[in-house]
């Protein structure tokens, strides 16, 4: 009988941290994504709206964001250039843009851990701000970095929560299957 109460307990345990921690069904899309990037960043938008895109949420206060941000760039100079990390073109028929989306206090504090302090970084990379973390908290983010795949109508197509290897083969050719 204790075994069954212990099982119990640790039934509603597991079903409660995947409610609270699993897929949040009410994260905005559709246009109420757009809205969003309009808020933090206007000018952002028309280079998104009707595109694939990625939304990347991180932080300068975010160890694992530290690392993953400078790949991150990269990726998106590599998909830019149409070259991956060996150096083999990327066949993409449709632009893939990057929007990374801070939470820190300033933007400025932001571009410390980026390369080159944020100079240079590539046309498709768009560095955002959300500063009291509204549009994170809209989308149902909480454990940083995480990386949302956006289709053309501002539907999720995909979810990354933690630093994704952003330049390994296999990530190339997931986006070139999606960008065909």
């Amino acid at each position: 009988m204790k075994k069954i109460g212990v099982l119990g307990l640790f039934a509603v345990i597991v079903i409660a941290l995947t409610a609270y921690f699993g897929p949040n069904k009410k994260a905005v899309h559709g246009e109420a994504i757009y809205q969003e990037i309009a808020r933090i960043n206007q000018s952002s938008l028309k280079d998104v709206q009707g595109q694939y895109f990625l939304l990347h949420f991180w932080a300068k206060w975010c160890a694992p964001c530290t690392d993953e941000i400078p790949v991150l760039v990269s990726f998106a100079r590599f998909v830019n250039d149409h070259k991956n990390a060996d150096g083999k073109p990327v066949q993409f028929e449709k632009p893939l843009r990057i929007l990374a989306v801070s939470l820190d206090p300033t933007l400025e504090e932001s571009k410390e851990i980026l390369p080159d302090k944020g100079a240079n970084l590539p046309p498709n990379f768009i560095l955002l701000h959300d500063p009291d973390h509204k549009f994170a908290e809209r989308m149902g983010s909480y454990q940083y970095p995480e990386t949302y795949f956006i289709g053309p109508k501002g539907d999720i197509l995909e979810k990354w929560v933690g630093v994704q290897k952003w330049l390994q083969p296999r990530v190339f050719e997931f986006f070139r299957q999606k960008l065909l």
